[in-house]
Formats: C-alpha cells, structure tokens, sequence
C-alpha cells in the first residue's frame, strides 16, 4: 500500500470538510427558499427554486454550446506546420 503524505492527508480532510460545509449551506439555502418569499417581476421568478432551475438550465446551454462551438472552430493540430 503506498503510504499518503502529509500534504496529501491534510487536503483530503479540507476535501471532506468543505465538501459537507457546502452541502449545508445549499440544505440552509434551500430551507430558506421555502421560509421567505422573494418578489420576483414575473410570475415565473415566483415559482419555488426558480433561481437555481433557470442557472442549471443556463449552464447546461452554455456547456452545449462551447462543444458545439469547438466543433466549428477547431483546427487540425498541425494546422500551423510541423515545427
């Protein structure tokens, strides 16, 4: 078995504990969606975790459009000539 460092063994524990630090506060911040009534401009901004429905969706948009993006302007890898 290889045996962790130091470094190695501290940045697993920051890890873990981050990790469970952010799943909290998203449980405390979904919670609190449901406490407080935000007064959005639209109905649709009144749904419950419309904020975080609609920045998902954004970002899967963006995500498939930076592969289709690439997809049209990547070049070969010898585009510019062998060196």
């Amino acid at each position: 078995m290889i045996k962790q460092t130091d470094t190695e063994l501290s940045l697993r524990v920051f890890g873990a504990w981050a990790t469970l630090i952010l799943f909290g506060l998203g449980l405390v911040l979904i919670a609190l969606e449901f406490i407080f009534h935000r007064h959005g401009e639209t109905s649709l901004e009144d749904m419950p975790l419309f904020p975080a429905v609609f920045g998902f969706l954004v970002f899967v948009v963006i995500v498939f459009g930076g592969v289709i993006l690439r997809k049209l302007i990547m070049r070969e890898e010898d585009y510019y000539g062998d060196h």
